[in-house]
Formats: structure tokens, sequence, C-alpha cells
């Protein structure tokens, strides 16, 4: 028998042809539409819909609400709104005269309350904020109230689309600006309005064109003689929309849609028994052209809830958190509550790293809560800058309705990317935790392996987990803290990063999707910190290294990234190896605390992922491929410090990047690379801690050539210590040799495949 034969006969594999294998129904995960044109448009009426008034009845419901209340109501298919094809209406809703210091929630029928308000209001007060809420699977809409008695009332401004239609586009930013003060005469007559009286401004100014639907604006009252409210009537319509609710003898402040006329006018009124000075700061518009603007993305969630000093600002990041992207994000609608202040003050919120702007949100005065919604487009590294203009320190809370999506570049389905291979803990009493393999296929496909039998790699089980999405690059597979697996991939369209978990550890059944956003160049490396949380490592397309800690992609620096990185645990945190845009190879410590130290350079040039081996002590190799195709290594000495040069491994030329390991009972590294024929190649060292390598052997045979970077994992099947060497085959056939160490011996397959290094 030819040494081919007995190499190919003694192989241990798991030959999978995936279009045969893989015959599971697929789990579609939660569409995610992520560009301009896939809806979101925004549909803005002429003259509001009431959809509830308990004052009245309207929406089925009359009397007060009294504290911890929950109001249910329809809203589509109310006067005039669709019955589907809705994804989130712009609210306005008012509360009047509650009985105590209260807020409301808004939130979608038959969906878990979230912890976030839309209004606050004092007792007596009547007061009104815009919303945007998506309306639940039956149409309907929740509203919670805090405390105390209350009427409420919410009418419909505008909704916005689930699909592109022909009459209405998206959202515009501009730069926020002041546009209408009747304190300076600015856009408008000089002096406050007077009771009943109306104005006609316009709001086609300060990048707001003719033609466009509506605005997105912040209306501001300076302390008016009376309560009251004010509405608006596009000019050309006879339609009415109340804006703001106000309270005489405090500055008043609201989000609002204001719907336009053809020329981009509109007629405001004084409703109210006072006169009253009012102010209007533009933050974007609703264009009417459907191949324009960016569409909504209904969210959710609390960004920040603490303190801002006096007469400070903080950055709060908003893109990477709650699956948005890091970039691409027109607006963030905004809600923002300002309260425990002993002094009136504003806030005011812009994009960091732009020109703070002249317009201001929530207006507070002493010792109360108020809140505004708004729309800002955030700045660098998707955040806001939010400054609280006064002499007391305030207690803020921000949370997020929604985000506008410009279009996202679509990442390509990389081919033949590797597969990524762990052992899941060990739980349940058992003493030795189960293989997880992962890879994303051809054609973008997110694949699971699962293996209880680690004596028999016949025995995976293989799932496809990604339905119809397409996701590329290589997964990363992580424990959580449960010992079940969690499994991350990027995402084509967008770049940003989901993930899916197993539904319970050892399960070879897994969660449907979660998104956790960012818009990355590569996929990301997972690794466990010390506290038994997941940090995730991916680079942008300008270079910068993001850190995912678990609620927020965070920007750790511009260090020219390229590629995907590497990650290990060390004693102090995750060190991250990366290829820079030069080729040449760096690393940085990222602490467990968050912190980080420099980027440092570690030289030469060349192309691929870095594969680092982790020694006792914490001491670290790393691998890479030079610019000639030859493997190259350096190791830290006793001080962590790396020396300047690279040493060669033979002269095997790969076509690859290498995968290194520790030999769990030899206790030698290996190191094991594809030739651009296909054929894996082994090298390891002479004797333990040598740092010397032997020459370079083949592991596979010319029958099951390897299209992917070769895998390297360790195995622990509670007796014979061994590791493992997995592939795919340009078909797709998954393949996995495995090495049983013996004494004396380096051998893969049983008996022995590979012959001991020389």
């Amino acid at each position: 028998m030819s040494t081919v034969e007995r190499r190919r006969g003694i192989a241990v594999l798991v030959a999978v042809l995936v279009a045969l294998a893989l015959a599971v129904v697929p789990r579609t995960p939660v569409a995610h539409a992520d560009a301009a044109g896939r809806g979101g448009d925004y549909v803005p009426f002429t003259l509001a819909r009431s959809v509830l008034d308990t004052r009245t009845g309207i929406g089925g419901v009359s009397g007060t609400r009294g504290a911890r209340s929950i109001t249910t109501f329809p809203v589509l298919g109310v006067g005039g709104i669709p019955t589907s094809g809705v994804s989130a209406l712009y609210l306005r809703i008012v509360a009047v005269g509650p009985t105590a210091n209260t807020y409301m929630r808004a939130w979608p029928d038959g969906a878990t309350q979230p912890g976030v308000a839309m209004l606050n209001v004092m007792a007596t007060q009547t007061l009104s904020n815009g919303a945007i809420v998506r309306p639940g699977a039956n149409g309907k809409i929740s509203v919670f109230n805090y405390a105390g008695s209350v009427h409420l009332v919410v009418e419909v401004h505008g909704y916005f689309t689930t699909s592109t239609g022909a009459a209405n586009g998206g959202f515009v930013p501009v730069t926020p600006s002041r546009v209408i003060n009747t304190n300076t005469a600015l856009g408008i007559t000089a002096g406050a309005i007077p009771a009943g009286a109306s104005r006609t401004i316009s709001l086609a100014t300060a990048g707001v064109p003719v033609g466009a639907s509506a605005v997105f604006a912040q209306i501001t009252l300076s302390p008016p003689a009376a309560a009251g409210y004010f509405q608006t009537t596009a000019s050309g319509t006879t339609g009415a929309q109340s804006v703001i609710n106000y309270e005489n003898g405090i500055n008043n402040a609201s989000g609002a849609s204001i719907t336009l006329g053809a020329d981009g006018k509109v007629i405001v009124t004084n409703k109210g028994s006072g006169a009253a000075h009012l102010v209007i700061d533009v933050m974007g518009y609703a264009t009417k052209t459907p191949t324009a603007g960016a569409g909504l993305r209904p969210v959710a969630a609390r960004l920040y809830a603490g303190q801002i000093a006096a007469s400070s600002s903080i950055d709060i990041p908003v893109g990477g958190t709650n699956g948005l992207p890091t970039r691409g994000i027109a607006g963030a609608a905004l809600s923002l509550e300002a309260a425990g202040s002993t002094v009136a003050g504003t806030l005011r919120a812009w994009g960091t790293g732009t020109t703070e702007p002249a317009a201001t949100l929530t207006q507070f005065a002493a010792n109360s809560a108020h809140r505004s919604s708004t729309v800002i487009k955030p700045g660098t590294d998707g955040k806001v800058r939010v400054r609280n203009i006064s002499t007391s320190a305030i207690t803020v809370y921000i949370d997020l309705e929604g985000w506008f999506a410009e279009p996202q570049p679509v990442v390509p389905v990389v081919p033949n990317t590797p597969v990524t291979v762990v052992q899941a803990p060990a739980t349940g009493g058992q003493l030795v935790g189960a293989l997880e393999y992962a890879y994303v296929d051809n054609i973008g496909r997110v694949v699971i392996g699962h293996q209880e039998n680690l004596d028999n790699f016949g025995t995976v089980q293989y799932t496809v987990i990604s339905g119809n999405e397409a996701f590329t690059g290589r997964p990363a597979l992580n424990a959580k803290p449960d010992g079940s697996l969690a499994v991350f991939a990027q995402y084509s369209d967008g770049g940003d990063v989901w993930s899916s978990s197993q539904t319970a550890p050892r399960a070879a059944t897994w969660t449907g999707w979660s998104d956790l956003g960012g818009s990355l160049a590569a996929a990301p490396a997972a690794v466990t910190l010390t506290n038994g949380a997941t940090a995730l490592f991916a680079a942008d397309v300008d270079g910068k290294l993001w850190v995912h800690g678990g609620s927020a992609w965070r920007n750790l620096g511009d260090v020219n990234l390229t590629g995907a990185p590497t990650a290990v645990q060390v004693r102090d945190g995750v060190q991250v190896f990366g290829r820079v845009s030069d080729g040449t190879v760096g690393t940085l410590l990222y602490r467990t605390d968050g912190t980080t130290g420099a980027w440092t350079g570690l030289g030469g040039t060349g192309h691929g992922t870095p594969s680092v081996v982790v020694y006792p002590g914490y001491r670290l190799r790393v691998f890479a491929t030079a610019a000639d195709g030859t493997v190259t290594t350096k190791l830290q000495d006793a001080a962590g410090v790396f020396p300047a040069a690279w040493d060669t491994v033979g002269t095997f030329v790969a076509d690859g990047a290498p995968s290194a390991i520790l030999d769990p009972q030899l206790g030698r590294t290996a190191v094991v690379a594809r030739a651009a024929d296909g054929i894996v190649h082994a090298s390891f060292e002479t004797t333990s801690g040598s740092g010397v390598f032997g020459d370079w052997s083949p592991v596979n045979t010319p029958d099951l050539p390897s299209a992917t970077d070769p895998a390297t994992t360790t195995v622990n099947n509670g007796s014979t210590p061994l590791w493992t060497i997995t592939y795919r085959t340009p078909n797709g056939t998954v393949v996995v040799y495995d090495r049983r160490g013996v004494p004396g011996s380096a051998a893969f397959g049983e008996p022995t495949l590979l012959a001991a290094p020389k």
C-alpha cells in the first residue's frame, strides 16, 4: 500500500457534502432592512388623527386613568390610517391635569413594556410631546401612566411605511438650526403671539427645501402668560394639528412633526388665553421623493441614565448599540428627560465632533422633570453629545425610539472561509463538553455542527441556522457563562454582526438571531474575558479596531487594521493581534476593565490573519505568513516583550494563514498551513519549548484537498488528549483529522499518520 493510500485510509474525517447533509428546515431571523429604499418612508397628515381621548371616549376608553394603569386602543385602520404596511407612527401624547407627578410610556400592544418614557409631566400641568411608536401586531398601542389620575390624549401626525411607495420619501438631516424666534424677529414678526392670533411662517429654510412634506422640529415657548396650546396648518389646506401644550409661567418644549404646505409654509395659531413667544428649531425634514432620504427603523431602548454636571456635556453612544450600525445613521429619534435640577435650564444635543448648534431641546424648571423628543444625526463613532446648560447638576434619561438608515454597503460573501471549532465547557455533571463547529458556506449560510461523541467524528450533526439571510467571513464561537455557546457572524448587508445561541448547554438547537450592530469590514474574533463576559473584536473600513463588550461597539483607535483580528485570553484581559494595511503585524492589550494598552507594531510584512499560542505564564508565540509565503514566528520574552526579528519556520510556502497549537500531551508547538495545491502541511517543535521546528510534512492527500485555511483545536475527550485539523474541500466537504498524542511520537489518526518530527 502506498503512503498516500495509507494516509487516506487512516484519516479520521467528517466528509459531509453540504448539499446533502444540510437538509434541514432553516430558521428565518427577524428581517433587517438597513438601507434607504426598503421602507420607513414618512407619510405626514395635514389633519391629525385622534386615536385616544379619555375625556370623550375616543379610542373606546372613558374617564381618567389611574396610577400604574395601561390603556390600550386601536391605531391602525382609524381615521384613514392604513390597516397594514405601517412600521411606526408619529404620535403626539398629551397628559391632561394629572393629580401627581407622572410619566407615560407607549409601546406596541402585545409586546413587553419597555423601560423608556415618552412624556414627563408635573401634577396639575397639561403637557405634550412627540413620540415614534410601533403598532402591535393587532394594530393597537398601549400607554402606561406611572402615578396619579390623568386624562390621556393621543393623536397621530403621520406614519412610517414598511415598504417604499411612490409618493413619499425618507428623512433628511440638516444642521440643527433656529429658524423661528418671536423674541428676535427671526423668520417671523417680532413679539409674542397673542391669544387666538395666527402667523404664517416658512420652514423651507436652513437646508429644508420647498417641496419637503414635513419637518422634524423642536418647539420652545418662553414663559407664557397662560396655559394653552399651539396648532399648525399646512398652507393651502384646512387641516390642523396641535403641536405643543404649554403651561403658564415656565419654559415649555416639545418635539414635533410639522406638516408643510407645497410652498414650505405653515400657519401657527396660539390657542391659549394669553400671549406666548414661539421658537422653532429644525433638525431635519421628510422628502416627497421616494428614492431619497433615510428610512425609519423603530427601536425602543434606554441609552443613558445618569447625571450631567452643571455646564458640562457627555458623549452618548448611539451607533453600535441596540443593533444600530456605527455609521450610516441619518438621524436618531431620541427622547430626553432632565430632572432634579435646583435651577431652570436647558439641554442641547448634537452629533459628537460637529459644531455645537444654537438649537436647544428640553427646557426644565427647578425641582421638576421635563421631557422632549428630537432627531439628531450622530457624529464621530456614532455618538451624540448632550450638554447641560444650567448651573445645577441634573439627572438625565436618554431613550431611543428609532433611527433613520442611510444606504449601507453590501459586504461580499467571501468564498472558502475557515471552519471554527470550539469545545464547549462541561455542564450538567458531564466530564467533558461537546465539540461545536461553525462556518459560512459559499452562498452565505451559517452552518453549525454538533458533536457529542468525541471519539467518533462521523457523528457530527449539521444544521443551517441562518435562513435566507446572507453572511460572510469566518464566524466566531464562544462560551457563555451558563456553558452554552454563542455564534457571531458578519451580516453581508451593512457589515454588522449577528448572534445566535444554543437553546441550552450542549443543545443541538439554536435561538433566533440578535443584531449586535456595527459597521465592520471583516468578521469578528470572540474571546472570554476573565470575568466570564464575551468580547468581540473587529475592524472597520477605516482600519479602526472596535470592541463589543455586551451592550455596544466601542472604538479602540485607528490602527490601520485590515482583515479579521486574532484575540487570546491573557492574565490581564485579552491580547489582540491583527494585520495592518502595510502588511505588518501589530498587537494591543484590552483589559477586562475596558482600558487598553498602546498598539504595538511587531514588524514583518505579509498577509492573512496571525495565529497565536499561549504558553504557561501567558507568554505568547505569534505565527504569520510573510510576503513570500513562508511562515514566520516570534516569541515574547519573560518580560512580555517581543523581539524585533521574525524567525522563519522552514522553507514551506503557504497559500493562506497558518494555525498553531500547543500539543496537549507532548507539550510541543505545532503549526499547520495550506499550500497552493490544497495540501495541508504541519511542522512540530523538535522538543518541547525549544522553538526549533522540524521539516514540514503533508497531512492530507490530493483526493481531499483543502480550499480553506486549516483550523486547529484542542479536544479533551476525558481520556487521551488530542487535537484536530479541520478544513473544507472545494466542493464544501468538511474534513477533520485528529491527532492523538503518544509519548515519543506525533501521529494523526489511529494508528500513526504523521511520523515524528526530525
